[in-house]
């Protein structure tokens, strides 16, 4: 490797980071601290190989957003834009998608298309309806058991046990349904995420498949690598002798055990790896040093030893603050008016955002922002592709790639005036005995369509003649239906959806065909917020703890850290899952550049909704929450605390005169019907 006086991409890093940059191990990961410069160095690692010679289409960066992966994409350009551009920047399932695709001879399921969440689920509901019905749970809670079994790597069996460990549920009802829901996906050609990774890494055990695969890459560099499962891991494996992995993450960081995320794996990776060498990254350029102070203090109090002390590069700054209020609207009250006094001082809205714990905490917040006219966005939101309108157009382009796609047949039909499920299923029949008598799809799409509108025959065909043009089959697809949709959504802000139908245009204009095109968005969506023009982005961000790494912004409200939540009562009881909890306050504690406002009800808590309504079970829990709190020792030296909660007045105590009887006849008069 280059010095650092050759090589200028890194003359602007710290000692850690050019160390980082420029490690000729053949193996590394980079335990990078919250606001260390994380994605600064893996893109100047990505300019230091191209410097250094690598072609650009021997380097791949996986991360877990599309929005990084085009983040690193556009920052890895530079002055080094002719080669950077060739630099694949992608999720884990787009580069299974990608390697599947590239070669069906190899991977199979040629011509398979993927299916989205709510599409799975409507394929379980038809799976339930049909006679598999289990007893106490739907079927979002079955796919979700399903998704964790095949992500950990566990039996379903084992799977119930992990997720379901309270319910009262027939485990061999839900395999019968998952069964029944696998044979389905098969009937219809259709794989799901987790079955993307699931073929990809089946493959991959074959030595001659993995060796054939890792040549193609010179480096292979893997963001928030500790977050990813069992089954990324069953990726990685086999490909470590071909290619060189070079890991960036951060232990205190991982919060995604509920979806099957190996913490340990991060810990074990030089034992796992041959010839890995871990480095470390602990100078923080985002937060002033209170801020991180608190963060390190989070950190300290864990058994788990994180060894890990963030110091900012920025230096002092104000202490965060703790606020404490009597309910949650009061909270929300408070938030608010802060943004409110912050834009009387000019400051813009786009310096604020609020972190909640879950979307239906969230709601009073909202609620506060919409009652004082501040404008915000929901972070992540809606996903384009899965807006009701936007899935009504890519019905009509699903049939076409699919031809066996019942879900699309089904929404696409039922879009017809006066066409509701009896009769689409009859006309999606009629194509599946005409495809079984020998006929093309498209013969069997004519006969189906027999009795059907003409105009949809005919745009159907149409969008098959432009099937390798995606955007003009799109454009073809909106055209069909636009009728259709104006009078459906007519009273559901119709123009912005059209505006919407453009945007999905323009995405697809780059796409070889139908299926990469919804692909690439289902696997690596993207949000309609995201198509806003930068004129109209100054608005607040509230987000989800889950959903905010990555975000920073001057000023952070971490709401709701209040007893019961952080932890979590449903944690208490399991260490991994207190330490978990543990880690997502620290994401929150660690988004702020200059302001940090913690704010929490001490007398509202959700332990009374998790333990029921009888009040010594309650007096209980509230004291074993209460215990575990993550505050509960926390120094006065770190935050400014400042309580919003009155003291109750006590009532007077009625003179002795008062005293009412022992009994009172609580009968009522019959009167002639005695």
């Amino acid at each position: 490797m280059a010095e650092a006086g050759i090589d200028g991409v890194v003359e602007s890093l710290n000692e850690a980071q050019r160390e980082a940059v420029l490690t000729g191990a053949s193996h590394n990961l980079v335990l990078a601290g919250a606001g260390t410069g994380k994605t600064t160095t893996i893109v100047a690692r990505i300019r230091h190989l191209l410097k250094q010679g690598v072609p650009p289409e021997r380097i791949l960066a996986i991360t877990f957003t599309r929005r990084a992966a085009a983040e690193i994409r556009s920052r890895v350009a530079g002055d080094l834009a002719g080669a950077s551009s060739q630099v694949a920047a992608m999720t884990f399932h787009g580069w299974a998608m990608r390697e599947v695709r590239g070669a069906p001879d190899v991977f199979g399921y040629d011509g398979w298309s993927v299916i989205d969440q709510d599409d799975q689920q409507q394929v379980m509901r038809g799976v339930l309806g049909r006679g598999k019905r289990v007893e106490g749970l739907k079927a979002t809670q079955i796919l979700d058991v399903l998704s964790f079994a095949h992500n950990t790597r566990r039996t379903l069996a084992q799977a119930i046990r992990v997720k379901l460990p309270e319910m009262s549920v027939d485990p061999k009802a839900i395999g019968e349904a998952v069964r029944a829901f696998e044979l389905r996906k098969a009937e219809r050609r259709y794989l799901t995420y987790d079955d993307i990774l699931k073929v990809f890494a089946a493959r991959l055990a074959d030595p001659e498949v993995a060796a054939w695969v890792g040549s193609h890459y010179e480096e292979i560099l893997v963001d928030e690598m500790q977050d990813t499962n069992p089954l990324q891991w069953q990726i990685i494996d086999p490909l470590v002798p071909h290619t060189r992995f070079y890991c960036v993450g951060d232990d205190a960081q991982s919060i995604y055990g509920f979806r099957g995320a190996d913490f340990a794996s991060i810990h074990s990776f030089a034992e796992r790896v041959p010839g890995a060498r871990v480095l470390k990254l602990e100078d923080n350029y985002r937060s002033t040093q209170e801020i991180l102070d608190l963060s390190n203090w989070l950190l300290e109090e864990s058994p788990l030893g994180y060894d890990k002390k963030l110091r900012a590069v920025r230096g002092k700054g104000a202490k965060p603050e703790l606020h404490s209020f009597e309910t949650p609207a009061d909270e929300a009250g408070f938030i608010a008016a802060e943004l409110l006094r912050a834009r009387a001082d000019e400051l813009p809205w786009a310096t604020h955002l609020v972190l909640v714990r879950s979307n239906y905490s969230g709601r009073a917040i909202e609620a506060r922002l919409v009652e004082n006219d501040i404008p915000y966005v929901f972070f992540g939101g809606v996903k384009l592709l899965e807006s009701a309108h936007v899935r009504d157009v890519l019905s009509a382009l699903r049939v076409i790639a699919n031809p066996d796609d019942e879900v699309a047949w089904m929404r696409l039909l039922t879009l017809v005036p006066r066409v509701g499920d009896v009769t689409a299923a009859r006309a999606f029949d009629a194509f599946l005995a005409a495809r079984d008598g020998g006929a093309s799809a498209s013969s069997a799409r004519a006969e189906a369509l027999k009795g059907m509108p003409a105009w949809l025959a005919a745009g159907l065909d149409a969008i098959e003649d432009a099937a390798q043009r995606v955007d003009d089959a799109v454009g073809r697809a909106a055209a069909m239906l636009q009728p259709t949709l104006a009078h459906k959504y007519r009273n559901e802000n119709w123009e912005a959806r059209a505006r919407d139908l453009v945007h999905v245009e323009r995405l697809a204009a780059t796409r070889a065909n139908i299926l990469e095109f919804l692909e690439e968005y289902i696997l690596s969506p993207i949000f309609t917020s995201e198509m806003e023009p930068e004129s109209q982005q100054d608005h607040v961000i509230v987000s989800t703890v889950h959903s905010a790494k990555g975000l920073e912004r001057d000023w952070a409200f971490a709401a709701g850290v209040s007893p019961g939540s952080f932890p979590s009562a449903r944690a208490l009881g399991d260490t991994d899952d207190i330490e978990e909890e543990r880690r997502v306050l620290y994401v929150a504690l660690t988004r702020a550049r200059d302001r940090l406002v913690v704010t929490r009800t001490m007398t509202h808590t959700p332990v009374g909704a998790w333990v029921g309504s009888i009040s010594q079970q309650v007096s209980a829990a509230q004291g074993f929450v209460e215990e575990a709190y993550f505050l509960n020792a926390l120094p006065e030296r770190l935050v400014e605390e400042i309580p919003h909660t009155l003291p109750r007045p006590s009532r007077p105590a009625p003179p002795p005169e008062l005293s009412g009887p022992g009994e009172i006849d609580l009968g009522v008069d019959l009167g002639d019907l005695e």
